[in-house]
């Protein structure tokens, strides 16, 4: 499979561009949970989008002191004119007669398009829709065309912030314009008009009219107002583990290929970053590991600078560390940590007694990890653990077990022994399902000498289980560190369970690295 970069893995999803950029226009409505981001995704949707359109962006919810304070790029964007806004209210007399102008000229555009002249975005459901507010008819008796290229409209209390999306989308026509409400049910709620008929008059003017890109976002996360809008994405927050975890359902993008109908995102930094699906495979040129150092005297580390922050200092010496796969994670992606602790203590020239899980071979647990560390290093420094069936011709860099008696075969004596040429504190790394599979499920008493010993001096047990092991409450007991791996729409999630920690997404490594990157679900 072909590697993946980290830029490549964590991105906005790439339906929704290709949604709003294809041609013609589109409407999509954002909606979700208070707190779940839908400002902040509408914000990015401009800033992502900026080269291809125009933007108009319309806050009825937050003034714009607040919204440069949390979102500082956005100073930036409004300079480079990529973000327009309006917040005009009607005050006066004066006011009313400019609003009276606006209304003329929106009348001599439809005119003048009817006559070949320059296009013109379409008014005729805003003039209709202002009508109704102005008369306090309902929505079915607006002001009507009178004639040919008539129409009658009563002037009083305007829509000033869709007026000026009108006239930006005339200054950018023919090119398309994105146009964001944010919120078009506060907005709608303002003149008294229902958001269906408000959503309406912009679809069929500025959408079906002009070619025009209209996002609106909601407040509610009901799905009432969903069949009026060409996409639909919903955002959600479950905190109900303790911990946030952030999902964003594309539900409806018409005309378009939906390949991943639900992204885990995080709000880091104050932007929405998608995680795409994503396995990982050996690179064909690795990169030689480079060692980390440990915090202090006290600590060893992971190997993986982002897994030593959420332990908050990487693995105490004399402790036992426990990696836990849930149902329908693959066995790669805990590899991609236990290679690195692994890799870290043997670059290091500390010793390393590896029992692989899944009962994979020797040879082909060695041939992962080369290219990171040199043949040589490997061979001095770690010692495979394969039952003597296994093995036709011992090498160098196994340790042979009988497979009858735990006790027997894993003395601390023996692994000194194999180990004698390398320093302390050891690592042992062990998939607990072939243990379990070659001494059966009561494997963990047999061990208690073994850890025991290993312990005392200050080396670490870096036990991995997957969900049949059925020696995972007791190690559960006895781990000072617990790590639990999760698949949640299709993305690795990492979490501390002690300590406790937030969700991270594992985001595929660089080019020719194995480890992979942490990014907290905020």
């Amino acid at each position: 499979m072909e590697e993946k970069t980290e830029t490549e893995s964590a991105t906005f999803p790439k339906e929704v561009l290709k949604f709003l950029a294809s041609s013609g226009g589109h409407s999509l409505i954002l909606r979700g949970m208070a707190g779940t981001g839908k400002t902040t995704l509408a914000l990015q949707m401009i800033e992502e989008l900026a080269q291809l359109q125009q933007s108009y962006y319309m806050s009825t919810r937050v003034s714009d002191h607040s919204l440069f304070n949390q979102f500082p790029w956005l100073m930036d964007k409004v300079k480079e004119g990529e973000i327009l806004k309006a917040r005009k209210k009607l005050r006066t007399k004066a006011d009313a007669e400019m609003q009276v102008e606006k209304i003329l000229l929106g009348l001599a555009a439809i005119k003048g398009e009817m006559q070949g002249e320059k296009a013109k975005a379409p008014r005729t459901e805003l003039l209709k829709l202002e009508g109704s507010i102005e008369s306090g008819e309902d929505e079915d008796s607006p002001a009507e065309p009178t004639g040919e290229n008539e129409i009658t409209v009563t002037v009083g209390s305007m829509m000033p912030e869709i007026e000026m999306a009108y006239d930006v989308v005339d200054k950018a026509l023919p090119e398309r314009t994105l146009i964001i409400i944010d919120s078009i049910d506060a907005l709608a709620d303002k003149y008294g008009v229902p958001p269906a008929r408000l959503i309406t008059a912009l679809q069929k003017d500025l959408v079906e009219g002009c070619g025009t890109n209209v996002v609106y976002v909601l407040e509610t996360p009901d799905p009432l107002l969903d069949y009026l809008g060409d996409g639909v994405l919903y955002l959600s927050l479950d905190s109900s583990a303790g911990r946030r975890i952030r999902e964003m359902d594309l539900l409806k993008l018409r005309g378009c290929e939906i390949r991943q109908p639900k992204y885990v995102y995080t709000l880091l930094g104050g932007r929405v970053r998608t995680f795409e699906y994503s396995r990982y495979s050996k690179p064909e040129q690795p990169k030689p590991f480079e060692p980390v150092m440990p915090i202090n005297d006290k600590y060893l580390s992971t190997g993986n600078p982002d897994l030593d922050d959420m332990l908050e200092g990487g693995l105490r010496k004399g402790t036992i560390a426990l990696i836990e796969l849930s149902p329908g994670v693959p066995v790669a992606s805990s590899a991609q940590i236990e290679h690195a602790v692994i890799c870290n203590f043997a670059s290091q020239g500390h010793g390393v007694a590896w029992m692989p899980t899944k009962k994979t071979g020797a040879d082909t647990a060695r041939e992962e990890l080369l290219g990171f560390l040199p043949p040589d290093v490997f061979d001095r420094n770690v010692r495979i653990l394969e039952p003597h069936a296994a093995s036709e011709s011992p090498r160098n860099y196994t340790m042979t077990l009988e497979g009858e008696n735990v006790k027997v075969d894993m003395k601390w004596q023996d692994l000194q022994y194999a180990l004698r040429d390398t320093k302390q504190p050891f690592l042992a790394s062990i998939g607990f399902d072939s243990l379990e599979s070659i001494y059966g499920p009561g494997v963990l008493d047999g061990l208690m000498d073994f850890l025991t010993s290993l312990l005392n001096n200050d080396g670490i047990l870096l036990g991995t289980v997957t969900p049949s092991v059925r020696s995972t409450n007791r190690l559960a007991d006895l781990a000072h560190t617990h790590i639990r791996l999760d698949k949640i729409s299709g993305v690795t999630m990492v979490r501390g369970e002690e300590p406790f920690t937030a969700p991270y997404a594992m985001v595929q490594p660089e080019p020719g690295d194995f480890r992979p990157k942490l990014v907290p679900i905020l």
